[in-house]
C-alpha cells in the first residue's frame, strides 16, 4: 500500500510538471519553507528638525536631505537636527512619540500593498496626526502611501522662533 500511494504521488507530480523533493519520493511530508519576513511590522525613522531664519545653515548630523533645499522647505536658511528616533510600526498599532515643543506625533502602519510591476517595490500605508498639549488636534490625519527610503514630511507646527519639520521615511 506505502508503495502504491508514492507511486501515485510521483504520477501527479510528473503530471503536473514540476518535481518530487526527496522527502515525497520517500513518503515523508516536506520541511516547510521559512516563514517569509513579516509585513505587519515596519521599523520608521523619524527626523526632528528646528527650521528658522537665523543664518545658520543646515545642520551636518541631518545627512543628505535635499528636500530641504526644494520649496516649501528653502523658505527657511537654517535647520538643526533636534532628534533622530527609531520608531517600530505594527499594523493597526498607532504609536505615540512626545515632539520638542509638548505636541504628541501618532504614527501608525495602515497598510502594505504589493508592487504593481515585478519591477516597482512595495509601499507602505503610513498615517500621521498630532496633538497639541490640552488635547486639540493640530493635525487631524495624514495618510501617505510612502516608498521605503523616502521620506515624507509633516511641518508648521511653532517652535522657539521657528517651525517644527517632521521627516518620516520607513526603513529600507
Amino acid at each position: 500500500m506505502r508503495f502504491l500511494a508514492s507511486a501515485i504521488t510521483a504520477i501527479m507530480v510528473l503530471a503536473l510538471g514540476v518535481s518530487p523533493s526527496p522527502a515525497v519520493a520517500q513518503g515523508k511530508a516536506p520541511t516547510p519553507a521559512p516563514a517569509a519576513p513579516s509585513d505587519a511590522a515596519i521599523t520608521t525613522e523619524v527626523v526632528v528638525l528646528h527650521a528658522t531664519n537665523d543664518g545658520s545653515g543646515i545642520d551636518p548630523k541631518i545627512g543628505k536631505m535635499p528636500e530641504l533645499g526644494k520649496p516649501p522647505f528653502s523658505a527657511y536658511n537654517s535647520y538643526k537636527l533636534l532628534d533622530r528616533l527609531k520608531i517600530s510600526l505594527q499594523k493597526g498599532k498607532p504609536t505615540t512619540t512626545k515632539l520638542p515643543n509638548g505636541s504628541v506625533l501618532m504614527v501608525s502602519l495602515k497598510d502594505v500593498v504589493a508592487a504593481k510591476k515585478q519591477d516597482e517595490p512595495k509601499r507602505f500605508v503610513v498615517s500621521a496626526s498630532i496633538q497639541k498639549p490640552g488635547g486639540n488636534t493640530f493635525l487631524p490625519l495624514l495618510e501617505v502611501n510612502a516608498k521605503a527610503g523616502e521620506n515624507f514630511f509633516v511641518a508648521g507646527q511653532q517652535h522657539q522662533g521657528g517651525v517644527l519639520v517632521l521627516g518620516i521615511k520607513v526603513a529600507p
